[in-house]
């Protein structure tokens, strides 16, 4: 799925460029990667329980990303360690 839009909110642009440089060019890696293949096992995209738009991919395994996707837009949620961003 070949997303059109990818919108990252100001509030989750900022706890973006607090993380160490080497997670944000993950991050980034994890993006385009994502847009190319979600279902990459290196991204570990799983659905969030008991939602029905909103997903989470791992960057490493401390850090993590959820997103939501409305029709072929991604919208970024939330950055950062796993036990911040749920």
């Amino acid at each position: 799925m070949k997303f059109s839009e990818i919108i990252i909110p100001k509030s989750v642009n900022k706890k973006l460029k607090q993380l160490p440089k080497n997670i944000r060019e993950k991050f980034y890696w994890c993006l385009e990667t994502l847009q190319e293949n979600p279902r990459h096992p290196s991204l570990r995209n799983w659905r969030v329980q008991g939602t029905e738009k909103d997903w989470e991919f791992s960057i490493t395994m401390n850090y993590r990303a959820t997103y939501r996707t409305e029709e072929n837009t991604f919208i970024l949620l939330n950055v950062g360690k796993h036990e911040d961003v749920f």
